[in-house]
């Protein structure tokens, strides 16, 4: 008898659904930020008095920074906004440079190659990281340089491409005439410091809370429910694999979205972020690329593409006449940051 019902509820099973989450259409990046934007802001009151309660320490940091001392700041929420605000204000005292370590393609060589070369006027920007903060160290250092200081502004210091270089952050922080700012999020941060490089960055801790979100630090990384994207970091790392003729190519796409990104901000100067991405005519990017004499064939040009498209740094779409359009899935700003770091 007991049996009889064991078998019974054993052979029906579980009752399953049909309807699964895979079955539901994907959300672009540009949607949810949509969404996002309209989502009303809390608390108002409240973040407008935290916000003029930090900007009265401006101040105060500026002595700090006077006095020798580099300037840390913690605390939750994005502190982009508010840095910028007082780096703004030091402009009018000195040259000042501005780092996001948040930037998931961010080569740190590059931007001091910009600070020897176009603040120091120096020639020489040769040499890795280390070297290059040892040159300006140097020139600091000298009783012969022309610019007498220097601000230097990193936010997120603790990301992920700046890690392996605190030691080389730690020497130009230490530079006489640099005067050093810096934010970090990560609730572990500190401990990528040893007792030598927290010597050498002298720090003031401020904490920054400003409970304000993410939205530009974050808007880099990929989206989680789109695989099919790539992000900076991923074009960089297929770059680097490619010939020359081929980072050719991948330019020639990318400097006319940007191009065209700066176009449409000049006559829409209202023009929402998420809108769509610049394309540029097959044939008029063949065309270009022949004239640049990096394909000698359009079954090598195509073949290129092909490549691109595996790889999900290029993607194409045909209208409804038939023409097909390519296009780079990143911004105008990914893009000219990745020409530079080629």
């Amino acid at each position: 008898y007991e049996r009889y019902f064991q078998d019974l509820h054993a052979s029906q099973g579980p009752k399953t659904s049909d309807n699964t989450l895979s079955k539901l259409p994907l959300q672009t990046q540009a949607q949810s930020q949509a969404l996002l934007s309209k989502t009303p802001i809390k608390h108002k009151d409240e973040l407008a008095l935290l916000d003029r309660l930090h900007r009265q320490q401006f101040c105060q940091w500026y002595f700090e920074l006077t006095c020798g001392f580099n300037i840390v700041f913690y605390g939750y929420g994005s502190k982009r906004r508010l840095i910028n605000s007082f780096a703004t204000q030091l402009a009018d005292d000195a040259a000042v440079v501005i780092i996001n370590g948040y930037f998931p393609a961010l080569n740190l060589k590059h931007s001091l190659e910009k600070i020897v070369s176009e603040i120091l006027n120096l020639r020489d920007t040769t040499g890795s990281v280390a070297d290059l903060a040892s040159l300006i160290h140097g020139y600091f250092s000298s009783d012969a340089c022309e610019i007498e200081s220097m601000y230097i502004v990193v936010h997120n210091i603790d990301g992920p491409c700046l890690r392996k270089h605190q030691a080389a952050l730690a020497v130009l922080a230490s530079s006489p005439g640099v005067h050093f700012l810096a934010s970090i999020d990560h609730i572990e941060a500190p401990l990528i410091w040893d007792t030598s490089t927290v010597t050498r960055f002298n720090w003031v801790w401020h904490d920054l809370t400003t409970f304000e979100p993410y939205a530009v630090e974050t808007s880099y990384e990929n989206f989680t429910t789109q695989a099919a994207e790539i992000g900076p970091r991923g074009v960089l790392h297929v770059l680097a694999s490619l010939t020359e003729n081929a980072k050719g190519i991948f330019r020639i796409l990318a400097e006319y979205q940007i191009a065209e990104s700066v176009m449409d901000d000049n006559t829409d100067p209202q023009k929402k972020a998420g809108a769509n991405t610049p394309e540029m005519p097959y044939s008029s990017y063949f065309t270009a690329c022949r004239d640049q004499f990096l394909v000698t064939s359009e079954m090598t040009f195509r073949s290129q593409l092909t490549e691109f498209r595996d790889h999900k740094v290029i993607q194409s779409r045909h209208a409804p006449d038939g023409s097909e359009y390519v296009f780079i899935p990143l911004s105008a700003a990914m893009l000219g940051t990745i020409i530079e770091s080629m």
